[in-house]
């Protein structure tokens, strides 16, 4: 699986994910809105907004099928279907060495 997130404007990304199906690329396009808000609530600001949205899609493959996954999102309404995320998100934090994103 490789995600690509593309930055629309500051607020909007664009996610491309490429998968393989029986033997086929499928590609599948995500769209998501994070506020700098969203990212220091999720982060206090920790981490860029790109690192973010590969992380939250990383956790959501591993929760979802691709297809099961809404085309446009908030990243706050991933906390609505997995109330784990942000603990999640702070976890992954925690565990990240400080010169990652210096």
């Amino acid at each position: 699986m490789k995600l690509t997130i593309t930055a629309l404007s500051p607020d909007y990304f664009g996610v491309t994910v490429n998968s393989q199906e029986l033997h086929k690329t499928k590609q599948s396009i995500f769209k998501v809105n994070m506020s700098d808000a969203d990212l220091h609530q999720l982060t206090e600001s920790r981490v860029d907004k790109d690192h973010l949205i590969e992380f939250a899609y990383i956790f959501l493959l591993d929760h979802e099928l691709v297809g099961a996954i809404q085309s446009a999102v908030n990243i706050q309404t991933i906390s609505h279907y997995f109330p784990e995320f942000p603990e999640t998100v702070k976890s992954w934090i925690d565990e990240m060495p400080n010169s990652d994103f210096e």
